[in-house]
């Protein structure tokens, strides 16, 4: 059992970046289960702070901010493949790529944005996948690089 400072970077670097979680706990010197445990407790906790986070910035900002050019909106590669990601494969998609490709504040927020009348859904299908992707990275570095 590490530290709680320890215990404290996996699980704020989780919330964060959640693919580097399982790397930092295992440079740390964590067990297998504490590593799948702090990194889904992380991630799970991003999730939440920065899904209600989005919400609150979706309801804000059309209330404050009125758009100054109602002319045709620019989309960026990145923003294309967010909007082709959620029409293709909707929630179900954007959870089970948003802990590794999106990110999970970029993911919870897209989220937020689309899927906000669906809150525990949206909840339940990205902490599933979080629980899953914590699982699944920890096992391939404690099988593949356990000479650490």
């Amino acid at each position: 059992m590490g530290q709680w400072y320890e215990i404290l970077i996996v699980i704020l670097s989780s919330m964060v970046k959640f693919s580097a979680g399982p790397f930092i706990a295992k440079a740390l010197g964590f067990a297998y289960l504490e590593t799948i445990v702090f990194c889904s407790f992380g991630g799970i906790l991003g999730l939440i702070v920065f899904y209600f986070l989005g919400i609150r910035i979706v309801s804000f900002f059309p209330i404050f901010f009125k758009p100054l050019n109602k002319g045709r909106k620019v989309f960026t590669k990145k923003n294309k493949m967010f909007v082709n990601l959620i029409r293709t494969y909707g929630l179900f998609g954007l959870a089970i790529f948003s802990p590794i490709l999106i990110t999970i504040p970029v993911g919870a927020f897209l989220a937020a944005r689309y899927y906000g009348a669906h809150k525990k859904m949206a909840l339940i299908f990205m902490s599933i996948a979080v629980i899953l992707w914590s699982a699944t990275i920890s096992t391939y570095l404690f099988l593949f690089f356990d000479a650490y």
